[in-house]
C-alpha cells in the first residue's frame, strides 16, 4: 500500500512540477504562443529594426528568439540568465536558427544583469522578477542600463486565492502581486505607463494570471 502511495504521489508531482519547468524548453514553445500573446508583448516593448533590447531570466530563449527576429542589422538582443545551463540551450537554439550573431549571451550575477549603461532601448522580464531576491538593486541596474525614456516591460503571475497573501509568501510559490512590483519600480525611479491586470489568464495551463507593466526611464 505505501508503495502504491508513493507511485501516485510521484506521479502527480511529476505531472504537475514538470509542466510548469517544461513551459520554458524549446518543445513547449510552440504550445505557448497559443496563450503567451508574444505579439502584444513585442508591440508593447516597441521592438523594431535597430532596437536594443535586453531579455533577462532568458531560460531557453523562447522571447529572445523572437525579438533576435525584429532588431534587424543594426539592433542587438542582450539575453541574460544565472543559470549556465539554460544559456548553453540557448545558443543552441540561436545557432540552429541562424541568430547567434544579433544576441549578446550574459551570464548575470543574483543582483546585476551586467547590461551596459545608457545602452537599451527596452528591456522585458517575463516569469522572472518573482525569483530575483535582490530586487532592488537589480532594477537600479536596469534604470542605469536604458536610454531616457528606454521601456522596462515587467510580466509577472499571480494565482486569484494568492493576492493578499504577502511578497515573500507569494514569490514562495513563484508569483508575484502587480501592487509589490508597481511600488518597487516607482520607488527605483520608473514612471508607470500602463497596467494590464490581467493580461493573460492561465487558469487552465497554470492556474493562475499574468499581469503587465509597462515602464519607463522618465525623459
Amino acid at each position: 500500500m505505501k508503495l502504491i502511495l508513493f507511485l501516485c504521489l510521484f506521479l502527480f508531482t511529476t505531472n504537475c512540477f514538470g509542466q510548469y519547468n517544461n513551459i520554458y524548453k524549446e518543445s513547449a514553445w510552440e504550445d505557448r504562443d497559443k496563450w503567451q500573446q508574444p505579439e502584444r508583448i513585442l508591440e508593447a516593448i516597441r521592438v523594431k529594426e535597430g532596437t536594443k533590447v535586453a531579455d533577462i531570466g532568458c531560460h531557453q530563449g523562447y522571447f529572445t528568439v523572437k525579438l533576435a527576429g525584429k532588431v534587424g542589422v543594426t539592433g542587438k538582443v542582450y539575453a541574460v540568465d544565472i543559470d549556465s545551463y539554460q544559456l548553453d540551450k540557448l545558443k543552441e537554439n540561436l545557432r540552429s536558427r541562424e541568430l547567434l550573431d544579433k544576441v549578446e549571451i550574459i551570464k548575470g550575477d543574483y543582483d546585476d544583469p551586467k547590461l551596459p549603461s545608457l545602452t537599451l532601448d527596452a528591456v522585458v522580464i517575463i516569469d522572472s522578477y518573482h525569483e530575483m531576491d535582490e530586487n532592488e538593486k537589480i532594477l537600479q541596474h536596469i534604470y542605469h542600463s536604458l536610454v531616457p525614456g528606454g521601456r522596462l516591460v515587467l510580466i509577472e503571475p499571480i494565482a486569484p486565492e494568492r493576492e493578499s497573501w504577502s511578497r515573500d509568501r507569494q514569490t514562495g510559490k513563484h508569483e508575484i502581486a502587480i501592487r509589490y512590483a508597481r511600488e518597487e519600480l516607482i520607488f527605483a525611479g520608473f514612471k508607470i505607463l500602463k497596467e494590464e491586470n490581467p493580461f493573460i489568464n492561465r487558469m487552465e495551463e497554470k492556474g493562475d494570471k499574468e499581469w503587465m507593466i509597462i515602464a519607463i526611464r522618465p525623459e
